[in-house]
């Protein structure tokens, strides 16, 4: 069981990566599209099947009306033929992050209970983060997401380049992380194997000791997968086939395992739910989805 939220420093694949994990995972997924710089899911992976009338926008309205739970279940909708992968696309237009301030706590709340009551691992796309003097950007990153999700996993290329772009936005997470969330040690890297050691690619436990984070795990350079996460097919494609999503099934595993360990060696209590109308919910996406196959069948 684990809420897991994905970022990178500069476009280094957090969405490709969030879609993969959200796709290979063991249990029923959830996939929250909180990019505050706009979603890419609705238009590439899942070309165009939905239009501005369905996402996290429209959240921000709900929250204002009290009517959250409701308009969180009504946006959201399939990522697999067998339905056990939903997602909540996110924003169409990056103007619209501003709205949204309000949003991200009780979503959070929310996203917990996915979790520990409706049996979805939950998976955050947060994009690219913004960071400020001294910390990370309050409006361009989704900040809230990041303090209560059980672990924050940074997506590294093993260039130096990579790394070098990510050194600053390591240490601004660590501080955020430190002041409002459940400590730095919730941060991870998860490194993409893009060069070969002949190349200049960096060797993962070098990156470790650069950063001063540690590593979960390492994902191939593929870019068959990369290329269907991001743009999607016309046709059903066996998932199970790509390197990708063979070790994102693995990497879903050792996180779920970390964010266990975590809470048991914090003591975090278990996520309340004293609403009515989100135990409705829970009770509702709990009951929709049927038993998972070995991994998803397809992108349909």
């Amino acid at each position: 069981m684990s809420v897991i939220l994905v970022a990178s420093a500069h476009g280094s694949g957090a969405t490709v990566t969030s879609l993969a994990l959200a796709l290979a995972g063991p249990r029923p997924s959830l996939l929250v599209e909180a990019d505050a710089h706009q979603g890419s899911i609705r238009t590439g992976y899942r070309q165009g099947q939905w239009g501005g009338e369905v996402g996290l926008w429209h959240l921000a309205q709900a929250q204002f009306q009290h009517q959250l739970p409701d308009a969180f279940e009504a946006h959201l909708r399939t990522l697999d033929l067998d339905g056990n992968r939903l997602i909540l696309p996110g924003l169409t237009d990056p103007t619209q992050a501003p709205a949204l301030a309000g949003v991200w706590e009780p979503l959070a709340l929310l996203m917990q209970a996915m979790d520990q009551h409706a049996g979805y691992d939950v998976v955050i796309d947060a994009g690219r983060v913004t960071v400020e003097p001294g910390r990370i950007h309050p409006v361009l990153f989704p900040a809230p997401l990041a303090y209560r999700a059980d672990a924050v996993v940074l997506v590294v290329r093993n260039s130096l380049t990579s790394v070098a772009q990510t050194l600053p936005v390591v240490r601004a997470l660590q501080n955020d992380l430190e002041r409002s969330g459940s400590g730095a040690e919730a941060l991870r890297l998860l490194l993409v194997q893009e060069l070969p050691a002949n190349r200049g690619g960096l060797r993962s436990d070098a990156i470790a000791r650069r950063l001063r984070a540690p590593v979960v795990d390492i994902l191939p350079w593929d870019p068959a997968a990369g290329s269907l996460l991001t743009h999607g097919s016309p046709q059903p494609v066996r998932l199970a086939k790509l390197a990708l999503i063979k070790q994102a099934r693995k990497t879903a595993q050792l996180l779920a395992v970390e964010a266990s360990n975590r809470r048991r060696a914090l003591d975090m209590p278990a996520a309340t739910v004293t609403s009515p109308d989100v135990a409705g919910v829970l009770q509702r996406l709990s009951a929709a989805h049927p038993a998972l196959g070995p991994v998803a069948g397809g992108t349909r």
